[in-house]
């Protein structure tokens, strides 16, 4: 039923954009260029990219994956593509400077787990006198976890040994399964495998940052459009975003597939294990701007040099697309 009804909705979304543009004559397509980082936010699209989903004689889109944010500062001040998924806090860094950007919705909300391959019980509560190895000091990875062991009782807070990234705090893990490590998905599925970590064991720090804030969780990665692509063409971009996020959490394995063919560099296992623990969901920028303001809001009150990852205050409403 599901599929069914997501065909349906494909369906109707061509058929009202083919009314918006009318029916005289085929105009020419336009080509989006679109840039996602590998990770979460490339699975949030993968359906619509190994589909080659477009809209209609409209617009067709050409999507670059990159790895890391190097290249994602990069497009935001060319102006090379249309679409850019990144951090929203990257986003707004970015626009605060100026780039004609907006944001046009949040597609991942969180993907950070603790993670340890001890036999210990493994809660919040257990982290008592615990050494926790994170990744991301004075980023998102770090004020998360911070602001979450902030509210909870210690005897002895737990102490923090910053490493330079995901992978590192991964291979700490697999060298000494003891430890106790912050991880971001699809890293986290790379060290459940059976040849990296044996009985590993998680933390949902979503499901934390719930517990802490009320808000059910933080938007960490969305989509930024440029201000000079027609509204057609963002809308109807959105709608297969949505699409392809509908069908990755249908069929996981389906979708993990696709993102091997590919070429994303992971195996299936660890993409089917990936998708449901990204927090991947598409909410509209009106609807994101709650979640977003109280998670920036963190982001100001941990500490100045923090601040920086936001351009220093919340961002106004023209930095939001409508």
């Amino acid at each position: 039923m599901k599929k069914v009804t997501s065909i349906l909705v494909l369906m109707g979304l061509v058929f009202l954009l083919s009314a918006c543009k009318g029916t005289d004559s085929d105009p020419e397509k336009t080509t989006v260029k679109v840039m996602a980082p590998l990770g979460s936010p490339a699975l949030a699209q993968t359906y619509m990219e190994s589909k080659g989903l477009g809209l209609d004689n409209f617009a067709e889109f050409e999507i670059d994956i990159v790895s890391g944010t190097d290249p994602l500062i990069v497009a935001f001040g060319s102006e090379s593509h249309d679409i850019i998924y990144a951090p929203t806090n990257l986003g707004a860094k970015l626009i605060s400077t100026g780039v004609p950007y907006k944001f046009a919705g949040t597609v991942v909300w969180g993907n950070l787990y603790l993670a340890t391959g001890s036999d210990d019980a493994f809660t919040l509560a257990d982290l008592d006198g615990k050494e926790i190895i994170v990744f991301g000091q004075n980023a998102t990875p770090d004020i998360i976890i911070q602001t979450i062991l902030a509210d909870q009782t210690y005897t002895t807070a737990p102490t923090i040994t910053y490493v330079a990234d995901a992978g590192t705090a991964m291979a700490t893990l697999v060298t000494d399964p003891s430890k106790i490590v912050l991880l971001a998905e699809p890293v986290l599925s790379v060290a459940s495998l059976p040849s990296k970590v044996a009985n590993l064991k998680s933390i949902d720090l979503q499901v934390a940052w719930e517990d802490v804030t009320g808000s059910s969780s933080y938007p960490q990665a969305g989509i930024f459009v440029h201000k000079d692509l027609d509204k057609d063409i963002v809308d109807g971009y959105l709608e297969l975003v949505d699409l392809s996020i509908t069908e990755a959490l249908a069929d996981p394995a389906a979708v993990a597939q696709m993102a091997v063919d590919l070429d994303y560099g992971f195996p299936l296992p660890v993409l089917t294990s990936a998708i449901p623990r990204s927090n991947i969901d598409f909410v509209s920028a009106s609807d994101s701007k709650a979640a977003l303001e109280l998670y920036f809001g963190y982001i100001i009150a941990f500490s100045d040099t923090s601040k920086n990852l936001i351009g220093g205050a919340l961002p106004n409403d023209d930095f939001y697309y409508e």
